[in-house]
């Protein structure tokens, strides 16, 4: 029993064979084919023809960027795949594969938060929220063992939060919390390029620290605002960012300067998938159908 799964991205398309179980039995990537609606479906297409020469295939999963109606299958906007923008993602696909089977598909958000459901770091947990930070501002919302949707499937854009008017007018949780925005900040204070998160934890200049801070206390900001409005389990942070084992404590520590946050106070910590986090939770939109069927 063989279920495939795609992490379709802007710049790359991840894939994977896998068993119920989540081990993988193959695991790939390619380049996101953008020109054209036909020549996208026809990439995908041409991947799972090649499993089927070796694998009974039972069903598909689809992490998806953007705006998903996971029902229908609508892509109702495709992030930055523009061409497919008002696509029906399953109907497409299937009008190309020479066999019919089950397909499933969620935002890219929402499969990192199943991933973690599934075997990760939210395992015993029915109330949880997944925030990532890259370049932009993710997340998910995981409300009584349920992935949240809101009526027009929007709901989880948490990086369009406005948390700082008064100094920063109408700035969202993206131009202020992202890596982007501490990248682009410490630029500005060195005055160099090609900068990357990595480096600047690794800066102990005190100037870079109290920058540092500085960001992280705009991610404790947006964190406040989403506990108390939701009093999930705990908060997951995401992105490529959060691998690195010092960015927490600084979270923390911004936490801790709001007053409030020991009345509402839950465990901030890390996600445990990263890089195959999509395709892990595209996996379990299968089998949780599966199970519950």
């Amino acid at each position: 029993m063989t279920y495939v799964c795609f992490d379709i991205g802007g710049t790359f398309i991840k894939y994977g064979a896998f068993d119920r179980y989540g081990t993988v039995i193959v695991k790939g990537k390619l380049k996101t084919e953008q020109a054209t609606k036909s020549a996208f479906f026809s990439s995908l297409a041409r991947i799972i023809a090649q499993f089927e020469k070796n694998f009974s295939i039972e069903g598909i999963g689809i992490s998806f960027p953007g705006f998903v109606d996971p029902v229908s299958g609508e892509a109702i906007l495709a992030g930055a795949l523009t061409s497919l923008h008002g696509t029906n993602v399953k109907r497409e696909l299937l009008a190309v594969l020479d066999y019919s089977y089950p397909i499933y598909i969620e935002n890219d958000a929402n499969c990192a938060a199943l991933a973690e459901k599934f075997n990760g770091a939210a395992q015993n947990n029915q109330n949880f929220v997944l925030i990532t930070l890259g370049t932009g501002v993710g997340g998910a919302i995981y409300v009584n063992n349920e992935i949240l949707h809101g009526q027009s499937f929007r709901a989880g854009e948490l990086g369009m939060m406005i948390t700082d008017f008064g100094n920063s007018g109408y700035k969202t949780i993206h131009d202020l919390a992202s890596t982007r925005a501490l990248v682009a900040r410490y630029q500005e204070i060195h005055s160099i390029e090609n900068v990357t998160g990595e480096m600047i934890f690794a800066d102990n200049h005190e100037k870079t620290l109290d920058m540092i801070q500085d960001w992280a206390d705009q991610v404790a900001i947006g964190i406040f605002n989403i506990v108390v409005s939701l009093n999930p389990e705990k908060v997951l942070i995401g992105g490529g960012i959060s691998q690195n084992s010092r960015l927490v404590p600084y979270i923390e520590c911004g936490l801790g300067k709001i007053p409030y946050w020991q009345d509402f106070k839950v465990p901030v910590t890390t996600c445990f998938h990263h890089n195959d986090a999509g395709l892990i939770g595209a996996l379990y939109l299968i089998t949780r159908t599966e199970e519950n069927s």
